[in-house]
């Protein structure tokens, strides 16, 4: 069963006492003796918000609050109805920051005897720590050429204030090698705080940061969907990214100079993660 199959869900809202279904076709049950259907090429827009979707129509905008969902698993499978939706219907699709792709993405291949799958929920310190270790690559690159520059500008700023003495001189020597590596010790620091928080700001704008996601690593593609919607019938092809990146916990491919997807390692068996590392390897650059 592929997302465009998934089962139709019923939205009942209880502020406005309007019914909402949400399926190959958007239709609003209210007092009308009939309901209003729209078909996706009568929807402009569809907005997601972090409490609510909107259904934009050309003469009205449906506001479908996310608690009115019965279900959490509900709320996953109108979001994947929607997206599949925009595929075929090419409305504009605006949502918060995500950690999965959109179902737009995934295509039809089937992931092979050879694919690798797995589940597992994203956790926040691993995806943190893997921020921090791609952090400290580039730092490192740079953090020396810091440090020497604010100690040439320390030394030359004492240097124009007292002058340079046999005596002074060996004050001015240690003091701008503790000046620098201060500095460069802040920088670390503000840097790393970033680091941490560049995730838990994506996180927390995407409900599926708290849920059990399926991934599958296959020669064919890759996904990385929500269990509740997903059955192994759809993947996103590695041609769509540009680059990975590895460290100790996962996996993280870039698109378009942005994370795509974060593949914790963890969610398949040890013994796997050899041989997903080869077809990534084989696929996308390693940066």
């Amino acid at each position: 069963m592929a997302f465009c199959d998934l089962n139709p869900v019923k939205v009942n809202s209880e502020s406005t006492g309007i019914t909402y279904i949400i399926g190959e076709v958007f239709a609003v049950y209210s007092n009308a003796p009939y309901p209003l259907i729209y078909s996706g090429g009568q929807v402009p827009s569809v907005p997601e918000e972090r409490r609510s979707i909107t259904v934009s129509t050309k003469n009205y905008d449906y506001v479908i609050l996310k608690k009115d969902f019965a279900a959490t698993e509900e709320y996953f499978r109108a979001i994947a109805l929607i997206e599949c939706a925009q595929r075929s219907g090419g409305f504009v699709y605006e949502h918060q920051s995500r950690i999965l792709p959109l179902k737009s993405e995934f295509i039809k291949p089937a992931p092979g005897k050879d694919a690798y799958t797995g589940r597992c929920v994203i956790d926040e310190n691993d995806a943190a720590a893997t921020f921090v270790m791609l952090m400290n690559f580039r730092l490192m690159k740079v953090m020396w050429l810091i440090a020497v520059m604010i100690m040439l500008v320390i030394f030359l700023g004492l240097h124009l204030i007292f002058g340079v003495t046999r005596s002074n001189i060996l004050y001015f020597i240690p003091i701008s090698i503790i000046s620098g590596a201060i500095v460069s010790l802040l920088v670390y620091i503000i840097c790393y705080a970033a680091a941490r928080r560049k995730y838990t700001s994506v996180a927390g704008c995407d409900p599926a940061s708290e849920e059990e996601i399926s991934f599958v690593i296959s020669p064919a593609g890759f996904a990385a969907c929500e269990s509740c919607v997903y059955d192994g019938q759809e993947l996103i092809p590695w041609g769509s990214l540009d680059y990975f990146i590895e460290s100790d916990k996962m996996f993280v491919f870039y698109k378009d100079g942005a994370t795509a997807v974060f593949v914790p390692k963890k969610a398949f068996d040890k013994k796997c993660v050899g041989g997903i590392a080869d077809i990534i390897s084989l696929r996308l650059e390693q940066r």
